[in-house]
């Protein structure tokens, strides 16, 4: 048997192998990785703070259990070590533009917390006479 026929064999049959879940998930999340690194073209401020702080935490947090776990994956290890560097970067730079554009670093904290605050029940100004005021709310 050749080379490549006995390696073939030999990832076939492994515990992560594509016969398995621990091969399939990781490889279809490598999606979220390549999605991370188009939002890198994107304007930073519509760039999620909340959803890239997720990912950051699941890429670190499900890296670490790579290790744990039995079989130790490391395809499963290397596509959530990549997705917790891709997010990192995405918050960089929200951070990076949002202290330049004069935000104190608590502002940029509750930035990424809670996103852009909007003004809810509030009221707003009619220019018909007839309407209540009171009934007015954004």
């Amino acid at each position: 048997m050749s080379a490549i026929g006995m390696a073939f064999k030999r990832i076939w049959a492994s515990e992560t192998g594509p016969r398995t879940v621990h091969f399939w998930a990781p490889t279809l999340k490598w999606s979220l990785v390549i999605a991370g690194l188009s939002d890198a073209s994107r304007p930073v401020e519509k760039v999620s703070g909340t959803q890239n702080l997720s990912l950051l935490a699941t890429g670190l947090i499900w890296t670490r259990w790579s290790f744990v776990i039995r079989p130790k994956n490391m395809l499963l290890a290397s596509v959530n070590f990549f997705l917790a560097c891709t997010a990192g970067y995405q918050i960089s730079r929200i951070i990076n533009y949002r202290l330049t554009n004069g935000d104190s670093m608590s502002q940029v904290f509750n930035y990424i917390i809670n996103g852009e605050q909007s003004i809810t029940n509030k009221p707003v100004i009619s220019n018909n006479p007839s309407t209540p005021q009171s009934a007015i709310t954004h």
